[in-house]
């Protein structure tokens, strides 16, 4: 881990999900040859948490200090992500291609949840109320709290038969699609959208041509 402050950093994640558990998910891209790995470690996972604003910053930034100092908990943590990501993937993956997810996967996502659950708390402020993430302050695996709720509510919701996965040959991130139509096809169409338009150009150009 470097000494700069991830605040400082210029690192930033594709919040195109429309879901955290599938923006987290979506860390990894060009599935299945997995050229895009966006997690490198554990200061890569608080960067997530910070730019998604899942934590609260001065929980991530004990976090950071935390794990300059017990660096074998922070990659401990880190690799029990990576295996989260990978199974909310699966899971939400299936269900974008109308499939059933593996039991296992299914399995291991209530295992994390009994995990995650007792860590959330009820508390005033302002003379409102609202859900708080309590636990340990050496909690390391603290980021994954927000993802595996945001898992299990994308599951139990409507928007779960809106789980799409993007039409590009280049991309395999997932979306929930929220648009008027229900036919949305890209993760962002700026980009992949964009590169597709493109490519159709290439091709009619290149057919009138050939035809000339």
């Amino acid at each position: 881990m470097t000494s700069m402050s991830m605040a400082e950093t210029s690192h930033e994640f594709e919040m195109t999900g429309g879901a955290l558990c599938l923006d987290f998910a979506n860390t990894l891209g060009d599935r299945p040859r997995s050229t895009e790995e966006h997690l490198g470690g554990y200061d890569d996972l608080l960067r997530f948490s910070r730019q998604a604003g899942s934590l609260p910053v001065e929980a991530l930034d004990e976090l950071e200090h935390l794990s300059e100092e017990y660096s074998r908990k922070a990659t401990s943590a880190f690799r029990r992500a990576i295996k989260v990501r990978e199974t909310l993937y699966r899971i939400f993956g299936c269900l974008a291609c109308d499939q059933e997810p593996q039991r296992e996967d299914i399995r291991f996502l209530n295992s994390e949840l009994h995990r995650t659950l007792p860590q959330l708390e009820i508390r005033a402020k302002d003379g409102a109320f609202d859900w708080v993430w309590a636990g340990h302050a050496d909690a390391f695996d603290r980021p994954l709290w927000p993802v595996v709720r945001s898992a299990a509510e994308l599951l139990a919701s409507e928007d779960v038969t809106s789980v799409r996965e993007c039409a590009s040959e280049t991309c395999s991130w997932l979306f929930v699609d929220r648009s008027r139509t229900r036919r949305r096809r890209w993760c962002d169409m700026s980009t992949c959208g964009n590169r597709a338009k493109a490519r159709r150009h290439y091709q009619r150009r290149k057919q009138s041509h050939g035809s000339e």
